[in-house]
């Protein structure tokens, strides 16, 4: 019997597209019934929140998904936020899951993990098209990325895109490329509060030593930079990709899918970046910064990645893989393995689907091909 399920959609950013084409493709392959809600404006009820969007399960379930860096980017008390939205749902799937701050949260009991988030598409995806609920810029932005020619086209970031079968045999290149967060915030006249100020600063400088020591210590064999925003020329000049084409994102999968070791750091909210799931589908060796939320499935440090807490620990790593290389092999392999049963947007979508009717089930045994 197919799983029957109905999405509503407010506001889609980009953070949400890999789970409306995960539930696009299970319903395009005969796996579930789908139907599509675009909630028009004026609507009344509950909003749902930015980086979320609603599913119920066999016409009985509420579940609501949950693609937001952290707990508290949204609101600064995150109570006020998930109170009332746990008791309106059943389950909550969050990307980035933490059970010691869901224990801190009335209904945090009904916090599953999701996994891990990457902007990922497939052709003629809902996402793709303006929702009445997107702001103005947002809607201008989405029929920029239908046209062929620009470097934001949807066709360059559907789900093949990303993957890559591990090649051991490659050379042990090593990737890091990232930006800069102005610590006042995003926009004109923006001030961010002091902690999330000091979270930005913190993030820049080790991305920035991270940078510096790699090229020191790996020469030709590494690649690493900054994208060339007028923050980062004022403050690290010294990093900054000069080139903007060099930045693009058609560029840096280009180049890290030739890049058998790469490194991820903390993004905003302490989340677990979209760069960190691109390596996965892409099969990588991952040397990462500390990891502070949870995923489903068997992941974890000698398995799927190494992890650092300074930049120093961080070429130490490096400098492991390119010397041991059955042990970036493994990695790699693990990574893929990983990808095709908890990352691919069909596969975690199943998988989620599959543990709300059968709670006990963390992985399903339907293939997905």
């Amino acid at each position: 019997m197919k799983l029957k399920c109905r999405m509503r959609l407010g506001s889609v950013s980009l953070h949400l597209y890999q789970i409306i084409a995960g539930f696009e493709l299970l319903a395009r392959r005969g796996v579930i019934e789908l139907e599509i809600e675009r909630i028009p404006k004026g609507a009344t009820g509950e909003p749902i929140p930015p980086n979320m969007l609603e599913v119920t399960l066999n016409g009985e379930i509420r579940l609501i998904y949950d693609l937001n860096d952290g707990y508290d980017n949204l609101v600064e008390e995150p109570e006020r936020l998930y109170g009332p939205l746990l008791r309106r749902y059943d389950i909550c799937f969050k990307r980035s899951f933490s059970p010691a701050r869901n224990a801190q949260l009335s209904g945090g009991g009904k916090i599953r993990p999701l996994g891990l988030n990457y902007m990922v598409t497939i052709p003629r995806s809902a996402a793709h098209w303006p929702m009445p609920l997107d702001s103005r810029i947002e809607k201008v932005k989405k029929l920029i990325r239908m046209l062929p020619l620009t470097v934001h086209y949807y066709g360059w970031y559907t789900v093949e895109k990303f993957e890559v079968e591990p090649r051991p045999e490659e050379p042990p290149f090593v990737l890091f490329m990232a930006r800069m967060w102005n610590v006042q915030g995003d926009g004109p006249g923006m001030r961010l509060p002091e902690a999330k100020r000091e979270e930005r600063h913190y993030i820049n400088e080790q991305r920035a030593r991270t940078i510096r020591l790699c090229r020191e210590a790996f020469g030709g064999m590494f690649h690493g930079g900054v994208a060339p925003t007028p923050f980062a020329l004022e403050h690290y000049p010294d990093i900054v990709i000069a080139d903007k084409r060099e930045v693009s994102r058609r560029a840096y999968l280009k180049r890290m899918k030739k890049s058998p070791i790469c490194i991820a750091t903390m993004g905003l909210h302490q989340s677990i970046g979209w760069k960190f799931a691109e390596y996965v589908a892409a099969s990588r060796a991952i040397v990462t910064e500390t990891l502070h939320y949870e995923v489903p499935g068997v992941f974890g440090e000698n398995r799927n990645y190494l992890s650092f807490r300074t930049p120093e620990e961080c070429v130490e790593a490096v400098s492991r893989l390119i010397r041991d290389e059955r042990l970036r092999t493994q990695l790699m392999q693990n990574n893929w393995n990983y990808y095709r049963r908890h990352v691919r947007p069909d596969r975690l979508v199943l998988n989620s689907l599959m543990s709300a009717v059968e709670p006990s089930r963390q992985e399903t045994e339907v293939i997905v091909q």
